[in-house]
């Protein structure tokens, strides 16, 4: 499934694989293509919108020196910088970031942008790539083989269980598999 998302000048291509995700970004000056794999994509994302802070600081100086302006008695010129104030304001909250973001253990991030029209696709394609990569995680290393060593497979379990792919009862269940006990409780004492 391949996905396309653009913010202004970025767009942004994704195409759910079989081990991973590829990501094709491109701006007005420079284009990027990689491939981040499941093991590597947390199964948690993050839905945010923020301001520009840094027109709004950028403003908040107009507005101070307009006030300036004002108190040396110059209120064409006051009126000037009050208005590019009040416009950087403006722009600052059109251009606000939407963005579902998850996070990769890299310490990149993969950024889905949204707009109020869409928001509920982008978040579904986001819950489409967490839950490709939990089913790749748990077909790869639930499997119980009894040939294996035990400690490297009771050490997988305990990834799937950390990263909350498997419920603890399903860990108990699994690992008593593996160590073939039938008794299927894990408090207690086994015969």
């Amino acid at each position: 499934m391949i996905y396309n998302n653009r913010r202004f000048f970025t767009r942004q291509s994704f195409e759910i694989k079989s081990t991973g995700i590829n990501i094709h970004k491109k701006t007005l000056f420079d284009s990027l293509e990689h491939e981040v794999s499941f093991e590597k994509i947390d199964n948690k994302k993050k839905i945010q919108t923020t301001v520009n802070n840094g027109l709004l600081i950028i403003s908040f100086f107009f507005f101070v020196t307009g006030l300036w302006f004002l108190l040396a008695g110059n209120n064409d010129v006051c009126f000037v910088f009050w208005l590019i104030a009040l416009f950087l304001i403006l722009v600052a909250f059109i251009t606000k970031l939407k963005v579902v973001t998850i996070a990769c253990y890299d310490g990149t991030n993969i950024d889905l942008y949204f707009k109020r029209g869409n928001k509920e696709d982008v978040v579904e394609f986001a819950n489409q790539i967490i839950n490709s990569g939990n089913s790749y995680l748990l077909n790869k290393y639930s499997k119980i083989d009894k040939d294996l060593p035990i400690d490297s497979q009771i050490y997988n379990l305990e990834f799937l269980r950390n990263k909350e792919i498997i419920t603890e009862e399903q860990f108990e269940n699994l690992k008593n598999q593996l160590l073939g006990r039938e008794n299927k409780s894990s408090i207690g004492f086994s015969q």
